[in-house]
């Protein structure tokens, strides 16, 4: 008995609906994946960016223990391997830093150049904590000094605004993920933002000065525009480690 041969049935495959049905599904996915993904590698840079500060802080305590004063600014507009980038401005005849402000001096400290994002850290010091020293003189300050340096809550207006540090010698700006208002490897200024909180705390004047003498620090909210990383050196955290070498009687 002939059977008639087997036919295969012909395959369907998807229809248009079913393919538009997974290509959304796929991307809802892929979505939910991405979006974790870089909020994971913001926590990341803001961890490390958070250590680097700390040791920066460590640094400076370091130099002044040593050398009785803090040190000048770096000039933000010199690029990164050009001779003098990264080192102390050199003080003026009277022993004072040619200005307040600009770039934390990598290299007189040895710390790292940038922040996680790639930007200059800014620095600002109180004019009397960085003057040079000449024997027998072993600090630029004794337990009187103050420092002129605050930092805040919120920029000035605010609701609820709070002083947060107060009579600073000195204090570190990551300008964070937006890098607006600080300065780049190539020794070019990123523009300033919009944000209140953040124009507090940019450099000026082509990175020799800042905005004021006030400083915002808070936590970032989602939608604020606001993602800077502020450090400082207390005065008592100073005279202690000034105390102890004995810098300071």
């Amino acid at each position: 008995m002939n059977r008639p041969p087997y036919r295969a049935k012909p395959s369907q495959g998807f229809t248009l609906t079913e393919l538009a049905v997974v290509l959304v599904i796929t991307g809802l996915v892929l979505g939910g994946l991405l979006v974790p993904l870089s909020a994971q590698m913001d926590m990341r840079a803001t961890a490390e960016t958070r250590r680097a500060l700390s040791e920066i802080r460590e640094a400076l305590l370091g130099f002044a223990a040593v050398n009785g004063r803090l040190p000048c600014p770096a000039v933000a507009s010199t690029g990164s391997g050009v001779d003098g980038a990264g080192v102390e401005a050199t003080h003026d005849v009277a022993g004072n830093c040619p200005t307040e402000s600009g770039v934390l001096p990598w290299v007189t400290l040895g710390v790292s150049e940038t922040d996680a994002w790639g930007q200059r850290y800014s620095y600002r010091v109180t004019p009397e904590f960085s003057r040079k020293t000449l024997p027998p003189q072993n600090a630029a300050f004794d337990l009187t000094t103050p420092g002129k340096l605050d930092v805040w809550s919120a920029a000035a207006g605010a609701t609820n605004r709070a002083m947060i540090a107060s009579n600073l010698p000195a204090v570190i700006v990551s300008h964070g993920a937006n890098g607006q208002g600080g300065f780049t490897r190539q020794g070019t200024p990123v523009p300033s933002g919009e944000v209140a909180d953040e124009v507090d705390n940019q450099l000026t004047n082509n990175g020799t000065a800042m905005a004021n003498m006030n400083f915002v620090s808070r936590e970032r909210t989602a939608g604020s525009g606001f993602d800077d990383e502020v450090a400082w050196i207390p005065p008592p955290v100073l005279i202690s480690r000034m105390i102890t070498v004995g810098k300071i009687p």
